[in-house]
């Protein structure tokens, strides 16, 4: 008979709070994702360079912050910083509808909002990330970040199929309301933990953040397991941010997609997600966490061929949703396994600095708008795809390729 301790983490009321939480904050980030772009390429009319620059205003925040944040994050407690900044994020979010209800939005003001929601995130997600193994024992980890990856999954699938409809109601910067409310219920859920947080040792002699800031990436750097797949993360994220930077531009303007079709592909993607969040377990417990890494992290660049391939019209889009569940599939596979790994390895002390580091994926959105202008979309598309092949190649050079969690 399995003991409270061992029994299913859904009777866990914290763990349910946090999951909600999580799941309401994809969900609404999930509708924005089709949301603002759209907002920018159909109702700003920006050009493919504008959009890039959407992207990499999105993306910059983890450049410039992502380390004081971790650093940050391991000397205070996480829930109240994670409270703040849905709060902030909400704020931000709802003056798009706000602006729009007046004529008055502008893609400076959209570049802003994206700036302040994607510096609330670094902050967050380096929270958030860092607090679940103070909310659970290393052995629950796996399926605690599961759960959360198939709340993240149904929210992928859920948000652009909401995110169509709402743009057909009432248009894309009025959808935004609706991630602007989903914050305030990650706010809402966060508040009502009850699990209390151990604080940080107190130091007679803190040293500086920089300090710290240097002494969690040496100790990421030199770990033999997180400094690999800390690299692997970087490289992947750094492709995937800069082709889907002009996925949306490529999309609808060459393709000839409406916004509509682009949700319900998405959504259809998204499910590849959610379907790894259910295997994921068991596959790592049968084959190994390294094995289950390293295959996850070949689709990524087999997923790109549909999109290069496919021509306008129903087969391409079926072809297009192909390769994202495929894309979805492996990225969360690989996600949850590797976030496992990384937690469980990793000092409690260095929590927040190891989530932090190699998030340096600002400039990628930039480069692929210069060589989406310059050379082409699919040309850039092509090249992305090609990149993806060194992240596995990375993995299978180390020992991981053998490594398996432990029971306890």
């Amino acid at each position: 008979m399995k003991s409270s301790a061992d029994s299913s983490l859904w009777r866990h009321r914290d763990f349910r709070l946090y999951w909600a939480g999580q799941a309401s904050d994809v969900l609404g980030s999930s509708l924005s994702s089709v949301a603002i772009p759209l907002v920018a390429v159909v109702s700003l009319h920006a050009t493919t360079w504008e959009a890039a620059v959407l992207a990499a205003v999105q993306k910059t925040p983890p450049l410039l912050f992502s380390l004081p944040a971790g650093a940050w994050c391991d000397r205070v407690r996480k829930r109240p910083l994670m409270m703040a900044t849905s709060l902030i994020s909400a704020a931000a979010m709802a003056s798009i509808p706000l602006a729009a209800s007046y004529d008055r939005l502008t893609l400076m003001q959209l570049w802003v909002a994206a700036f302040v929601v994607g510096s609330c995130h670094v902050v967050g997600m380096a929270a958030s990330l860092s607090y679940i193994p103070h909310l659970l024992p290393p052995h629950r980890l796996l399926e605690a970040n599961a759960k959360l990856a198939s709340a993240n999954t149904l929210a992928d699938i859920g948000g652009p199929a909401l995110a169509g409809a709402l743009i057909g109601l009432i248009s894309a910067a009025r959808a935004v309301a609706a991630d602007a409310v989903s914050y305030l219920v990650t706010a809402w859920c966060t508040l009502r933990i009850r699990s209390p947080e151990t604080a940080p040792s107190p130091r007679t002699a803190r040293p500086s953040l920089r300090s710290e800031i240097r002494a969690g990436l040496a100790y990421t750097w030199r770990h033999p397991v997180i400094g690999p797949l800390v690299t692997t993360n970087a490289i992947t994220s750094t492709v995937l941010a800069g082709t889907n930077a002009i996925w949306v531009v490529y999309l609808i303007r060459e393709l000839n997609w409406s916004p509509q079709a682009f949700a319900i592909v998405m959504s259809i993607g998204a499910s590849g997600g959610f379907l790894a969040s259910l295997t994921t377990p068991r596959l790592a417990a049968r084959h190994g966490a390294g094995p289950v890494m390293i295959t996850a992290l070949t689709l990524a660049p087999a997923s790109q061929l549909p999109l290069l391939l496919a021509g306008p019209g129903l087969a391409g889009q079926l072809g297009i949703g192909c390769g994202l569940f495929a894309q979805l599939f492996g990225a969360v596979t690989h996600g949850l396994t590797q976030r496992t790994v990384r937690q469980r390895a990793c000092a409690p002390d260095m929590q927040g600095r190891m989530q932090a580091t190699g998030q340096w994926t600002a400039f990628a959105a930039l480069l692929a708008g210069y060589a989406g202008t310059t050379l082409g979309l699919r040309t850039t598309l092509a090249l992305g795809a090609c990149l993806l092949i060194l992240p596995p190649l990375r993995l299978a050079l180390t020992p991981i390729r053998t490594l398996r969690l432990a029971a306890t």
